[in-house]
């Protein structure tokens, strides 16, 4: 007699539907990013909108410094990605997301120092790219930015139409199922951040005695103009916090796609130093950002390449 072959379905525990769901939206990111990068009129129109600053107004070292420094940690993300994409590696991810975040920072940081912007704090940062976000400033497709209270959370510059949406799933051939992943990305991201300004507002009851435990509409509203506006940096920045302090037991999830995660966030972070570096050749020529390239093999030589034949 034939042996009886039972398939006992393990019971998916919360980091699991967690971790099925960070797959799908950094694998969606990333198809995001390659949807970009590939349109040339975006790019050419960003170009034209860029104004340029005298050289002697630019700190050069500095922004050679922070280039650098982006490129370095860039490489590092972009090795982890190689070196860590089976199943199980997910504890790789614990620090690439510090990878990702410091990387565009400190591009964001160069772009800023030639453009003649002076914040260099995380949140003076966040708010900059936000409000270019908000004024359209940035390539055309990535002028996306969640707003709003708790309870009426919207994102501008990005639609989806996908219906019966399942964050622990994706169809990778439906660009709205994609959108949709990266939408609920933002709102999440915000809503978190929401919570944290509300902590530290400390917002009062009529009395002035005691402090309010359940706000209002008009509470959200402030407590949403005190924060801004929520961006792509914004969403990097919430993973690098949480993980290094809350999401581990996430990244072992057998559910964890390292390779999807690790792809999506190394394609992510190339797009936006590919926008930063823009800005920067765009002022120092490409002569210069060409001679500060490490000598091994950086993607910063590839990008340089591609942005010369834009400007």
């Amino acid at each position: 007699m034939a042996a009886l072959h039972i398939q006992v379905l393990r019971e998916r525990e919360e980091t699991d539907w967690s971790a099925l769901t960070t797959s799908n939206q950094f694998h969606a990111l990333g198809l995001y990013a390659n949807f970009c990068r590939q349109q040339v009129r975006m790019w050419t129109d960003y170009v034209a909108t860029l104004r340029t600053r005298s050289v002697d107004r630019i700190d050069v070292e500095r922004v050679r410094h922070l280039t650098i420094n982006a490129w370095n940690t860039e490489h590092l993300l972009e090795l982890t990605r190689k070196s860590f994409n089976m199943q199980g590696d997910g504890f790789a991810t614990q620090w690439a997301f510090p990878q990702a975040y410091y990387s565009v920072f400190n591009s964001t940081l160069a772009s800023f120092a030639c453009s003649g912007f002076t914040e260099k704090t995380h949140t003076g940062v966040c708010k900059n790219i936000s409000e270019q976000a908000c004024e359209g400033r940035l390539p055309n497709s990535l002028n996306v930015y969640a707003d709003g209270g708790l309870n009426s959370i919207t994102v501008v510059g990005m639609s989806s139409s996908c219906q019966d949406f399942q964050s622990a799933s994706m169809d990778v051939s439906d660009p709205e199922n994609i959108k949709h992943h990266i939408i609920t990305y933002l709102k999440s991201t915000r809503r978190r951040l929401l919570e944290d300004r509300k902590s530290s507002m400390k917002i009062k009851t009529k009395d002035g005695k005691k402090r309010k435990q359940r706000l209002n509409k008009d509470d959200w509203k402030r407590v949403s103009s005190a924060l801004g506006k929520t961006s792509w940096l914004c969403m990097l920045y919430r993973k690098r916090i949480k993980s290094n302090y809350g999401d581990i037991d996430t990244y072992l999830s057998s559910d964890f796609n390292t390779a999807r995660v690790l792809q999506g966030l190394s394609r992510f972070v190339c797009l936006f130093n590919f926008t930063n570096e823009i800005n920067i050749i765009n002022h120092l020529g490409v002569d210069q950002v060409r001679s500060w390239v490490p000598g091994r093999d950086y993607r910063g030589q590839d990008r340089i390449d591609h942005i010369a034949k834009l400007i």
